[in-house]
């Protein structure tokens, strides 16, 4: 096959060890297209599924039908009985078919937390915002437009009159903010908030924040809840298949990974947590760059996100993660302070943008040097090109760049270069020796184990993962730096112990993840960019061909790709095949000469055993 498209930001697979996992997974690639079964019945009615992926689910009771959720393959044309539709969250896959069933007039409802994945105004807001996007409270496998006329009011607790039925509404956030399970006669419908393997499905939709476990803690509440009612049948979305003692073992697992969510947490289980001082004083911890400077050393200053060093030949600065507008007056008050010099170097440490903003109002911007890891510099150069968090939208030129274990010197000081992923995978750690001591600047990866519950999180839309920070933290435990220059105030003393603790929390925590995974592997299931498109964001005219490269990870199975065009473009499709290499596609959309101005959103669905594994998209901002 010619075309093959799909992305992956982590390279690192063991392909042999999964493919064993998905045997069963891909015979679904071959299946026929399903059709409604009958599964329950019960004297008052009938359950019918349509076992696709998601499945959906009918209560059917004297010919009437009212429908749980509403994939794309269903429209009222095919089922004009439907009365009702009742949706368990607002994931594309889950909504896909609703606004027919709303323009035919059949009353869609919907939770009152999923207006602002539905609304078609909160929705316009959300891709608005989303690109680049300024914070990590996102949403995923978000509808490219919204749609009208959903009644989003459902709320835990309410109860729903149908057909002489009481369909009861149970709160099951988790898997999406807005979840909800419907339960009537003993039989609950509870979509993706649980399933049948004891696992968690795209379990990346549970970041609802970089560093907390905002998300896991409801997913794993929300099977408790199911499980403690000790309903007749439980039917997820997947796998199509009734639930019985299942949700019992994914809560436990589920728990365990948002226990972990904290090497705080993790540290003071293992007991005695190891004691290192701060190099500052505590009123810097979590401050925002606006607190007077703390002397670290003789030639290093720190507030906030931001180190100053001094060259001690005539005072020139070297700057390191200049925090917003409000730096440029304190290094003005530095500078006089102690009579120090101009700025003559910028670096980043990583690709956040409350740790690179403060170089647009620098007075030095265009004439000092800004340098940075090659990797950190990626999404810094080219804002659009990735779909990550915190970034900003003004691109910035980078005089230089280095890979991993590169060094470099500047006047006195040698700046030596690693990759250390872990709250983000565009991370670095900088090593240099300052005033005789070894110390190492360290972004947000490490901070003291309390402050920001030792670290700065692990987010699949960050590309981050617990692995990846046991690799940095051994990474360190090799450098054995004296001092760790971590950021948002908070430097301290390295203590071995303290970094062995967070290798063993990073493998820890991986295991975890594994276990909720369907995969058996975080890296893989855990990783909303299994499938990405670079550049997400393309600016164009009416007529203009519209190009961008789709990347996919190794995958041990066929996978099938599809991007819908929304009757803008045509609908594209892909298949590809079992690979040991990433592999990339490059699509193009030959846009209409007459097209509205605006934003455009193309989903790109990959679908492989259970459904969408990865949350793709590519918009187009038409001028």
């Amino acid at each position: 096959m010619s075309n093959r498209v799909i992305l992956g930001t982590f390279a690192v697979l063991l392909v042999g060890l999964l493919a064993a996992a998905f045997v069963v997974l891909s015979r679904h690639l071959e299946d026929p297209e399903p059709a409604w079964k009958v599964v329950f019945s019960l004297p008052e009615f009938e359950v019918h599924q349509l076992p696709g992926t998601p499945a959906s689910y009918a209560v059917v009771k004297g010919g009437r039908w009212l429908l749980l959720d509403c994939p794309e393959t269903i429209t009222p044309a095919d089922y004009p009985t439907v009365e009702l539709v009742l949706l368990t969250h607002s994931h594309r896959d889950t909504v896909g078919g609703a606004e027919e069933f709303v323009k035919a007039g059949v009353p869609v409802r919907a939770s009152k937390d999923a207006a602002k994945w539905l609304n078609p105004t909160e929705v316009a807001k959300f891709w608005k915002d989303s690109i680049p996007l300024r914070n990590s409270s996102t949403g995923y496998f978000v509808h490219p437009t919204g749609i009208d006329g959903i009644d989003c009011s459902l709320t835990d607790g309410q109860t729903v009159e149908w057909n002489g039925l009481t369909i009861e509404v149970i709160g099951t956030p988790g898997h999406s903010p807005d979840h909800l399970a419907f339960a009537v006669n003993g039989v609950a419908f509870v979509g993706d908030a649980v399933s049948g393997e004891g696992k968690l499905w795209t379990p990346f939709t549970t970041d609802w924040d970089h560093w907390t476990d905002k998300g896991l803690t409801p997913a794993s509440a929300s099977v408790r809840t199911i499980e403690g009612r000790k309903f007749e049948k439980v039917f997820p979305a997947r796998p199509a298949t009734q639930v019985n003692r299942e949700p019992t073992a994914s809560a436990s697992r589920i728990t365990e990974a948002a226990f972990l969510k904290s090497f705080e947490r993790f540290t003071t289980r293992l007991g005695d947590p190891p004691a290192y001082d701060f190099l500052v004083p505590k009123e810097q911890v979590g401050s925002n760059g606006s607190k007077p400077w703390s002397k670290v050393s003789d030639s290093l200053w720190i507030t906030g996100n931001t180190y100053v060093l001094k060259s001690k030949d005539d005072g020139a600065l070297m700057v390191l993660d200049p925090w917003d507008s409000r730096i440029v007056p304190q290094i003005q008050k530095l500078r006089e302070a102690e009579k120090l010099g101009v700025v003559e170097l910028v670096m980043f440490s990583h690709a956040h943008f409350d740790h690179f903003d403060g170089l647009y109002p620098l007075p030095e911007q265009g004439r000092c040097k800004v340098w940075a890891l090659e990797s950190v510099a990626e999404p810094i150069r080219d804002p659009f090109r990735f779909r990550a968090p915190f970034l900003d939208a003004r691109p910035i030129a980078f005089d230089r760049t280095f890979k991993d274990g590169q060094s470099v010197r500047w006047r006195e000081f040698t700046f030596k270069f690693h990759h250390l992923p872990g709250q983000t995978h565009f991370t670095s750690g900088i090593e240099c020796t300052i005033d005789g001591k070894r110390c190492l600047f360290t972004a947000d990866n490490f901070f003291h184990h309390t402050q920001y519950s030792g670290s700065g999180g692990w987010m699949g839309l960050n590309r981050s993962t617990p692995a990846a920070y046991a690799e940095s933290a051994k990474k360190v435990l090799a450098i054995a730096p004296e001092w760790v220059l971590a950021e948002h105030g908070g430097p301290y003393v390295f203590n071995a112990e303290d970094f062995r603790r967070r290798a063993a929390w990073g493998e820890t925590a991986g295991k975890a993840c594994d276990a909720v995974c369907v995969s058996g592997d975080h890296r893989r299931d855990w990783n909303p960019h299994a499938v990405s498109v670079e550049p997400c964001l393309v600016k164009a005219k009416g007529g203009a061909e519209v190009r961008a490269k789709v990347w996919a990870e190794p995958t041990p199975i066929g996978v099938k790709i599809k991007l819908r065009g929304r009757g803008i473009v045509p609908d594209q499709e892909w298949t590809i095949a079992a690979s040991r290499q990433r592999q990339t596609n490059e699509v193009v959309l030959k846009l209409p000469e007459k097209i509205e101005p605006g934003r455009y959103i193309f989903t790109i669905s990959p679908t492989a055993g259970p459904g969408e594994f990865a949350d793709p998209w590519l918009a187009v901002d038409v001028e």
